[in-house]
């Protein structure tokens, strides 16, 4: 007879089928249910947020500089040795922040803001909360809310942080806590407490909003400004008027950041804890209609919060608002945990030149105090590592310097034979080893450097109002003085094409002795292209950072003094300002002789050479020496 306490087998059977039935059902529902549900929650909750945002700011009638709209509110104070500016109580909103070490000009009278509230010039701030659905919505506090300060009036420093409350009619209590460092970084800790009896779903967020474009909005399009994030394994970037193509992006990843950029500042949020999928979403609206007033906008919603009754939720984000200096961005990735924070700097295409640059000249700075001269310092090493190309460069300007009597007569005699001048060239070229197209590749090597060091002089926080001696008061603005009105002595201003100063002038004249020394060009177009080429060029740089001309003289500089010594060397008369007569003369026939492209077939005499040239012998092996026993 069986014991009553023992299972039946059959009744076991049915158990487990029970179980796994339940199993079965608990995940289908909540994969088809549940889930879809949650999302529709948290869409909801979304919108519920702009539109409450919306109608806080559309109530903005009269733009106001920052200090009034600032008095107009209760707010708690924020000092640090970097910043100062303080928390909106209305809505609990970080949208007052005024750098201490950084001014609007080289004359340093205003402080840089990079968060304003609304109603100002350029509105630019941060806001974290929570979001709910349905009836809930109604007790989550929005940006009309009044928060208070717990424990009374208190002043948010580094080592005294700062907590904000708000209890909902229904029961919920809301705690906003702010701590910020020494630096440019904040943690907001958002936390609810369950008093309603019964068990809620929040969604935690954060954004960062601006109105219209930014006050110092360059539009040079060779530097990103706008929205930016690492997201995933991916920088994503977009400019300004990629919205009005689409509105709105959205990314979802278990890790990243995003922010707001411009060319020295930077405004980013980010999860304090990595590695919950959190939904990121750039976005810009326009809910005055008006034009250009556009509202652009990043931020990002994390993953349900589910608080029973009596239990207690939480959601940090952590802030950066300051400039963008790599040393802090680099400190910050690695505490935040957050990938590729250092790329808010834009390096550019050539990343693995411009970072290196930068942290070589940074370096300099370090040793000698003065960026100009670290620049000049830079400018003379890299002259060292590109030393082995350059001289076979030079080397073959000055062999074709030797030869040029030899051209100038080939050219006479054969003016009306094009191929055979053709074919002469090429023989003359190849029996006195001369290689024309030698000079081509320094050159192409020069051109990521010099886009490298424009992005590292423009765009480095390190480089802005960085003094050189002498006129040169910020190199990473052009040079401030004309030839026009005479460097100042005439009280008159020019129009900014012709602000053409000192050190681009100084550049002209050092790229016409470069031009000088090297051989004339085959090509008549091209020799005519050569010839204005120097104040074509000046014309161009006097608008570039002070810095990149500073380099780029001091470079021609150096490339003239390797030039004349190697010229001096071979037996080859140097005129640094005028041309010898038979240059002279050469170039005349070249300029009223046919077209031709020697050093084209003497390229092409190469490549074949090595793709079609006699093959190498083979001999027969050596026979192995026979070991001594």
């Amino acid at each position: 007879m069986q014991n009553r306490d023992e299972m039946h087998p059959q009744d076991k059977r049915n158990l487990i089928i029970f179980a796994v039935l339940s199993i079965a059902m608990w995940l289908s529902y909540d994969y088809f249910i549940g889930r879809p549900h949650a999302e529709q929650m948290r869409r909801a909750a979304e919108q519920a947020r702009m539109n409450s945002a919306v109608v806080a700011q559309t109530a903005a009638v009269q733009i106001r500089p920052v200090e009034d709209v600032v008095g107009e509110t209760p707010r708690v104070d924020i000092k640090t040795p970097a910043l100062t500016g303080s928390i909106n109580l209305r809505g609990a909103r970080l949208d007052d922040i005024k750098l201490e070490d950084y001014y609007k000009t080289v004359e340093r009278k205003e402080h840089v803001h990079v968060l304003s509230p609304a109603r100002t010039p350029h509105p630019r701030y941060v806001e974290t909360g929570w979001t709910a659905a349905g009836d809930l919505a109604k007790n989550i506090p929005d940006a009309n809310t009044v928060w208070k300060v717990k424990g009374g009036e208190a002043t948010l420093t580094p080592q005294t942080p700062v907590t904000l409350t708000y209890t909902a009619p229904n029961g919920l209590v809301f705690e906003r806590v702010f701590t910020v460092d020494e630096n440019f970084a904040f943690s907001i800790d958002n936390r609810v407490i369950n008093n309603t009896g019964e068990s809620v779903t929040l969604y935690p967020y954060a954004l960062a909003t601006e109105h219209g474009l930014p006050e110092d909005f360059m539009n040079l399009g060779v530097i990103h400004e706008g929205p930016i994030g690492y997201l995933g394994e991916s920088l994503e970037e977009f400019d300004y008027k990629d919205f009005k193509k689409k509105p709105e992006q959205n990314f979802s990843t278990a890790n990243g950041w995003i922010g707001l950029t411009g060319k020295y500042w930077l405004t980013a949020i980010a999860p304090a804890v990595q590695g919950a999928e959190t939904r990121y979403r750039f976005i810009s609206t326009n809910p005055t209609g008006l034009k250009d007033k556009d509202r652009y906008q990043v931020d990002l919603t994390g993953p349900a919060v589910n608080v029973a009754s009596g239990a207690e939720g939480n959601y940090a984000i952590n802030v950066y608002s300051g400039a963008k200096k790599l040393k802090l961005l680099e400190a910050y990735q690695e505490k935040w945990g957050v990938p590729h924070f250092d790329l808010a700097v834009d390096f550019g295409w050539f990343y693995f030149l411009t970072k290196p640059f930068f942290l070589a000249i940074n370096f300099l700075y370090g040793l000698t105090g003065n960026f100009g001269i670290a620049i000049i310092i830079f400018t003379c090493v890299l002259r060292i590592f590109v030393f082995p190309l350059a001289n076979t460069s030079y080397k073959s300007f000055a062999k074709m310097r030797q030869v040029a009597p030899e051209m100038y007569d080939l050219r006479h005699k054969y003016k009306d034979d094009k191929q055979k001048l053709q074919q002469e060239l090429v023989a003359l070229y190849q029996r006195n080893n001369v290689n024309p197209a030698a000079g081509c590749l320094p050159i192409l090597i020069q051109i990521p450097i010099f886009f490298a060091l424009y992005k590292v002089l423009s765009n480095t926080i390190e480089m802005r109002h960085a003094p050189f001696y002498g006129w040169v008061h910020d190199l990473s603005a052009m040079d401030p003085t004309t030839i026009f009105n005479l460097f100042g002595l005439i009280p008159w201003t020019p129009p900014h094409f012709l602000m053409i100063g000192a050190w681009p002038l100084l550049m002209m004249i050092a790229m016409i002795v470069q031009k000088n020394l090297s051989p004339p060009p085959e090509d008549p177009i091209q020799a005519k292209v050569i010839a204005i080429m120097p104040y074509f060029m000046t014309f161009i740089m006097a608008k570039f950072a002070a810095g990149l001309v500073i380099y780029w003289t001091v470079n021609n500089i150096l490339a003239i003094i390797q030039q004349a010594v190697i010229m001096k060397r071979m037996g080859v008369p140097v005129h640094l300002f005028t041309k010898d007569k038979v240059n002279k003369e050469l170039e005349k026939e070249i300029s009223e002789g046919p077209t031709v492209h020697p050093e084209l077939e003497v390229l092409e005499h190469k490549i074949e050479d090595a793709i079609d040239g006699e093959p190498k012998a083979v001999s027969a092996p050596k026979p192995k020496k026979k070991k001594k026993k």
